[in-house]
């Protein structure tokens, strides 16, 4: 057999040996003969190019890790021309003239994972790159004969040279209106969304696919639009409607739905990471958080715009003209800012400041990501590493939102009928005043019959008056019983006298600090919320009872009360913020009921927990109580006092009368004696004393007669001291004075009157927000290290749009809505259409709809984005509007059918040839669950969160940080802790685990089984079983779907054996296991 001889490529004559060198000598000399070698044989042209072009971004992102005098990473240098041929130890890093061979092309592109520069950064943008390609062919044209000294390097990388080289970043450049592409055929869709698109599908030479069937397009729009499948009935009335805008007639019918705004708020949600309670140990909730739910649900049904939208989250409360509703009586507006308080708060920490930087970086972040698409909370410790972001910019917005403190706050509109009630309330009680001073004139004229022959009631009430404090005390020192059998009747009451002086001349000594407020001007450093605790009161003031047995619940000296003209006025009042200088006790003369919080708040921290104390007042009488700061030395604290129902953190909204009085604050150092103030009202009994030695019972009741009347007399004049005003409420309250309405016959009209209207009074409406507690500027701080403060930042936007500090007067919220709203800042607009578009076609334009800067994506299609920020903005920021707009093109109603070579040219179909099919979220999976089953209730809408099994929808549930819903966790809800623009779509077995073993999906299931076997209008299991396909995904089954259908119940019925005693098993029945297996079909939850 022949041997067939191999067959082998050409020879090339190789070189020899001793040639090799010098050809390699020859071809290095050629190419770089190509790079000119001084700056004077440099074209004009060229040089300005890599002056503007090349050499900023090998300064800013290379030079840090490949510099002659500094890091040479990898043997490679880049900071001269002669180093950049030369390359490092992967090579020469750039072939002049040859882009495809040069190594540092390669790098900037991330062609592989092992060879990527900048190393751990972003990738450069696509024009940098196509920059840096273009200079290579060039023959890389470079003017730097030898590496840059120090100072030339800090002057190319300084903060000002990078930030106005990111500013060219795509997303900062201003928007562009660009020309609506030509129509590639006559016939072609006209749509401005469909011709942008189509440019791309043309260059990439494929086609659209066909318009979506009726059915699959009606349940898309539904879904889109809110949330829920299309009824039997909305399948057939689209399915016969033959106009040739049926489908615009549907939209617009959606759009109407109050499901919409359900369905949108709950997006909005997720940008603002909306929950119930702030994590952490003990997991305390937000107090109303569902008020800021059911705020955007309405404003979504209103189509409220969206620069409104933008003011009112960040300075809702601020605002000049808010938007009121009068159907509710809310002020719509001061409920934006609800977000605000929908951080995470760690259980009592022991750095209260890092805790505040922490939850402000938290505010920052939602605001940034959710209106700019920007991580500023990236600058915290150092400059961006990407993005035009300087630390000074997260230092300025630190102080802005520093400025303000959490609170619970007042939503309600003005009631144009609320001064005239409040003002007659006010007459009323003057009237009442005389009337009742009348009556007690009298009392006090019978004093003397009372005290000397003493009721039983009253007997015991001396008997048990051993405190120096005690109104009868000194009535109990003249009991035989009492005092020393050689004491003298006058010598128990000098020491008693002298007891009292001395804790008078105690009352008087200075404090560390202290706050007096009886004084006017003194109060008014305090910051202040609500109806309540508006203004000093004189000594005197008096509050009545809405009901009951009683007409005055009490008569109190000079200071702040909350309740004087109604216990229904809620109250918030914050001290000025002070430093603590050393170790002290924080003391406050103070009264209360309903539980009103007392508290000492540091650096804005709203919790309560061990070092955190709070004190409820019980006591209507004023006391001091104490608070220990001993912990807090060298921090910034403030004074707090709230109504029950209006604490951040401790809110109890059904303490619906709760009320507070103040009239003094000090600090002492830790271990000195407590401020008193017992015993003050027994200075008008001493006035008397002093005119009449009284050592027996007649004599001493007489003297309390006398001080009575003489304080009765002031109080009706309205010029009654603290003492005389606690003196006749100790005598109210030893019932020495009449108190019953049934006992003050001339009083009883005033007081019927008066509880009239109060009753009618509203109750206050509450949500969470915060206060502004005065503008303060802050330090940029070290590394990000709140330990070492640096230079004083003022409160600003960011410095690459504008770095001019806002106005000293309030804290910046306000002015920064308004500079997120400025025209020449393109980020606001671009970001807000990308996120309804992400929404309605499944991935924005920007596939990362958090993240505009260079770690984020670039747009598809960069002109379709900002023709539709210009349409979006110069159509009143309506995203009504641009939903119907987009969801109209040709483009959004695409059928799911990848056309010819889709699949390959563009398999993630980012040029959006056809309808991508995608799965529910989880809230529309769980709401589609009761919609189908029957078992679903809209009405009425809002309201307090409820638990997952609750039949409301999912936008309603519960969202504890600690304790989320488990069903809607198995689908990917996001975990409330940052803003989450694009939610997480995993496959994993736990899901169709949920969907099968679920008790809450089973019970659905014979729901719907139920409804369907006692439905009349289905006789017969072909008729049921269309009706659950119609119901369930929105098409009739095919034959083969029906005759699957019934062999499967007729199996799953011959599973339901009689048990031995001859009865039927308890079983859901073959209908329900019919029903539980089309809600675990694939179909079920995605949509086409």
């Amino acid at each position: 057999m022949r041997r067939i001889a191999p067959s082998f490529p050409p020879v090339t004559p190789r070189p020899p040996s001793f040639a090799r060198p010098l050809l390699r000598i020859a071809l290095t000399l050629a190419a770089d003969a190509l790079v000119p070698t001084t700056r004077a044989a440099l074209r004009a042209t060229d040089l300005e190019f890599f002056e503007s072009k090349i050499r900023p971004v090998l300064a800013q992102e290379c030079y840090e890790c490949h510099r002659t005098g500094g890091k040479r990473k990898a043997g490679l240098a880049l900071d001269h021309r002669q180093a950049l041929l030369d390359g490092g130890d992967s090579g020469r890093t750039i072939v002049p003239g040859d882009p495809a061979a040069s190594l540092l092309l390669q790098a900037i592109r991330h062609t592989s994972d092992d060879l990527m520069m900048p190393k751990a950064g972003a990738k450069l943008e696509p024009a940098v790159i196509a920059d840096f390609e273009r200079w290579i062919k060039m023959g890389a044209p470079d003017p730097r004969d030898s590496p840059p000294s120090d100072a030339q390097v800090a002057s190319e990388t300084d903060w000002d040279a990078v930030l106005q080289r990111r500013k060219s970043w795509w997303s900062f450049r201003p928007l562009q209106q660009p020309a609506l592409p030509e129509l590639p055929t006559p016939h072609a869709s006209t749509h401005p969304v469909d011709r942008f698109l189509g440019v791309k599908l043309g260059d990439a030479k494929l086609t659209r696919a066909p318009r979506a069937d009726g059915p699959a397009l009606l349940r898309r729009l539904s879904f889109a639009l809110r949330g829920l499948p299309p009824t039997a009935a909305e399948l057939a009335t689209f399915a016969a409607d033959s106009r040739t805008d049926t489908f615009a007639h549907h939209v617009d019918a959606l759009l109407t739905s109050p499901r919409f705004g359900e369905r949108w708020a709950r997006h909005w949600m997720d940008w603002t990471r909306y929950a119930d309670s702030h994590g952490s140990e003990g997991d305390a909730p937000v107090p109303y958080a569902w008020r800021y739910r059911d705020y955007l649900i309405r404003a979504f049904n209103a189509d409220v715009p969206y620069d409104q939208l933008v003011r009112e989250h960040l300075a809702g409360d601020l605002l000049e003209q808010p938007r009121l509703n009068p159907t509710l009586g809310l002020n719509e507006s001061a409920l934006g800012i609800g977000h605000l308080r929908m951080v995470l708060h760690g259980f009592a920490p022991v750095d209260a400041l890092e805790e505040k930087m922490r939850f402000t970086d938290d505010q920052i972040n939602v605001v940034s990501k959710t209106f700019l698409g920007l991580t500023v909370s990236c600058a915290r410790c150092h400059n961006h590493k990407f993005d035009p972001i300087s630390q000074k910019d997260f230092s300025s917005w630190y102080g802005i939102f520093t400025s303000s403190a959490p609170a619970t706050v007042a939503v309600d509109a003005p009631d144009p009928t609320e001064p005239t009630r409040r003002a007659q309330l006010g007459k009323i009680k003057e009237s009442l005043r005389q009337t009742l001073a009348d009556a007690w004139l009298l009392d006090a004229d019978a004093l003397v019959e009372k005290l000397t022959t003493p009721s039983v009631a009253l007997t015991q009430a001396i008997s048990q008056a051993k405190d120096p404090a005690a109104l009868l005390h000194p009535f109990w020192l003249l009991r035989p019983t009492t005092r020393p059998a050689d004491s003298a009747p006058a010598d128990a009451l000098a020491a008693w006298r002298t007891t009292v002086a001395a804790a008078a001349n105690q009352r008087d000594r200075s404090f560390a600090r202290q706050w007096d407020l009886t004084r006017p001007t003194e109060f008014s450093q305090w910051r202040r919320d609500g109806a309540g605790a508006t203004a000093v009161s004189a000594a005197g003031a008096f509050a009545l009872a809405p009901d009951g047995d009683h007409v005055v619940t009490g008569i109190y000296p000079a200071g702040v009360y909350s309740h004087l003209l109604s216990s229904k006025d809620r109250a918030v009042l914050l001290s000025p913020k002070f430093i603590l200088a050393a170790k002290h006790d924080l003391w406050l003369r103070v009264a209360g009921e309903g539980a009103a919080i007392a508290r000492f708040v540091v650096q804005n921290y709203p919790r309560d927990g061990t070092v955190y104390p709070v004190q409820k007042l019980v006591r209507p009488q004023q006391q001091w109580i104490k608070l220990p700061l001993e912990y807090w030395e060298g921090d910034q604290v403030h004074v707090e006092l709230t109504t029950a129902a209006d604490h951040p953190v401790l809110a109890d909204a059904k303490a619906t009368r709760s009320w507070f009085g103040v009239s003094a604050v000090a600090l002492t150092k830790t271990g000195e004696p407590a401020p008193t103030g017992s015993g003050e009202f027994t200075a008008p009994i001493l006035s008397a004393v002093a005119d009449r030695q009284a050592t027996t019972g007649p004599d001493l009741a007489a003297v309390y007669a006398t001080a009575a009347r003489a304080s009765v007399q002031a109080w009706r004049d309205g010029r009654a001291t603290d003492a005389q005003a606690l003196f006749l409420d100790h005598l109210l309250r030893a019932d020495l004075l009449r108190n019953r309405p049934a006992d003050l016959a001339a009083s009883q009209p005033l007081l019927t009157a008066y509880r009239t209207i109060e009753s009618a009074l509203r109750e206050p409406t509450r949500a969470p927000g915060v206060l502004e507690t005065g503008a303060v500027d802050q330090p940029l701080f070290h590394r990000g290290n709140h330990k070492q403060p640096g230079e004083l930042v003022p409160r600003r936007f960011l410095e690459a749009f504008d770095a001019k500090p806002y106005a000293a007067t309030e804290s910046g919220r306000r002015a920064l809505a308004a500079d997120l709203l400025r025209a020449d800042n393109p980020l606001t607009a671009r970001v807000i259409v990308n996120r309804l578009w992400h929404h309605l076609f499944g991935r924005g334009l920007v596939a990362t709809p958090d993240n505009f800067g260079r770690m984020g994506e670039v747009p598809s299609h960069p002109e379709l984005l900002d023709f539709l920020a210009i349409w979006f903005v110069e159509h009143g920021y309506s995203i009504k509007a641009l939903i119907r707009f987009l969801v109209t093109s040709e483009t959004w109603q695409l059928a799911d059918t990848p056309p010819p070579g889709a699949r390959e040219i563009d398999p993630d179909n980012r040029l959006l040839s056809h309808a991508s099919v995608r799965r529910l979220e989880a809230e529309a999976i769980r709401d589609t669950l009761l919609a189908v089953s029957g078992e679903l209730k809209l009405d009425p809408m809002g309201g307090p969160p409820v638990l997952g099994r609750a039949p409301r929808r999912s936008v309603y549930l519960r969202v504890k940080r600690n304790d989320l819903d488990p069903f809607l966790s198995a689908f990917d809800a996001p975990v409330p802790s940052s803003p989450t623009g694009r939610r997480d779509v995993t496959n994993v077995p736990g899901q169709s685990l949920t969907l099968l073993n679920d008790p809450f999906v089973r019970e659905l299931a014979e729901h719907w089984a139920q409804r369907l076997e006692h439905n009349p209008a289905l006789p017969d299991s072909a008729a049921r079983i269309t009706a659950m396909f119609l119901q369930a995904l929105a098409r009739p089954p095919t034959a083969a779907e029906i005759e699957r259908s019934q062999r499967f119940v007729e199996w799953a019925a011959a599973q339901d054996s009689p048990t031995p005693s001859g009865k039927s098993a308890a079983a859901p029945g073959p209908w329900a296991d019919l029903a539980h297996a089309v809600f675990n079909l694939k179909e079920f939850i995605f949509i086409r």
